[in-house]
């Protein structure tokens, strides 16, 4: 056990409010698995499979990420909201591996980096360097986590509006972009009119999609493919009409690109 480390990872460990079922697992690792005072997330393995040491490590630069959102005098609570990614994805990982585990490392890492923030219902980021995103962009992302209602999600929008004009007013932005399986047009045929996921897509203009079985991941098991799609139980009615759509239908879904102006 580091001295210097393991005081800062047990400190967000707890400020994060992690189940308890993990206790056991994470004091041990506290004790075993070295974080050195040097490490930081931009340096890290985003290919690394040994999950309790991600975790670790991934605690420990909360301390880095907390310094950025005070330098910029963000408050606590956008801090907290934000970082609580980390306690969902530890559950996602931690149910497929079957032990205490981190993953997600490339997606948390921006996270960790002060790049993206969680502002009520939804996330807003940076731009990434792809080819589907534009310069003077915020993208919108949708945290695996309550209600999708449109009041939230229009809340959240103009609260992303006024956050970036306060504490980020030198970045120059004329629209949010999102890329999700929510936004595919093709969910209309399995779900009513008045379903939250179809006003949320609506809320976009639709530019481009490209087919993808993404939407498998959240709607039953993060390593959920068309493959093994069997395996896995249908929980709610729409799991079902979508697990019947893949199998017994071959229906194709789609990521697609959309944007709100500013």
């Amino acid at each position: 056990m580091n001295t210097i480390t393991a005081p800062i990872i047990q400190k967000w460990y707890e400020r994060l409010d992690f189940p308890k079922e993990y206790d056991e697992a994470f004091y041990a690792a506290l004790n075993t698995v070295e974080v050195l005072p040097t490490a930081c997330v931009e340096e890290y393995d985003k290919n690394s499979e040994d999950g309790i040491k991600n975790l670790l490590h991934y605690l420990y630069f909360c301390e880095e990420t907390e310094r950025k959102f005070l330098s910029r005098g963000i408050p606590e609570e956008i801090l907290l909201d934000t970082l609580s990614d980390l306690v969902i994805w530890t559950n996602i990982w931690s149910e497929i591996k079957g032990e205490l585990y981190l993953g997600e490392l490339g997606w948390l890492a921006i996270h960790l980096s002060a790049n993206l923030f969680k502002l009520g219902r939804l996330q807003f980021a940076f731009p990434a360097p792809t080819s589907l995103e534009e310069k003077g962009t915020v993208q919108v992302h949708i945290p695996a986590v309550g209600k999708l209602s449109e009041e939230l999600c229009l809340a959240s929008l103009d609260r992303a509006r006024a956050f970036f004009a306060k504490y980020f007013p030198e970045y120059e932005y004329d629209r949010f972009t999102c890329h999700s399986w929510l936004l595919d047009e093709t969910l209309k045929k399995y779900l009513p009119p008045e379903s939250n996921i179809l006003h949320f897509g609506d809320l976009f203009t639709r530019t481009a999609r490209e087919d993808a079985d993404s939407l498998l991941r959240y709607i039953f098991r993060w390593d959920t493919t068309r493959e093994n799609l069997a395996d896995f139980p249908a929980t709610s009615s729409f799991a079902v009409r979508i697990k019947r759509a893949v199998l017994e239908e071959g229906e194709t879904f789609h990521l697609t690109l959309g944007y709100i102006l500013k």
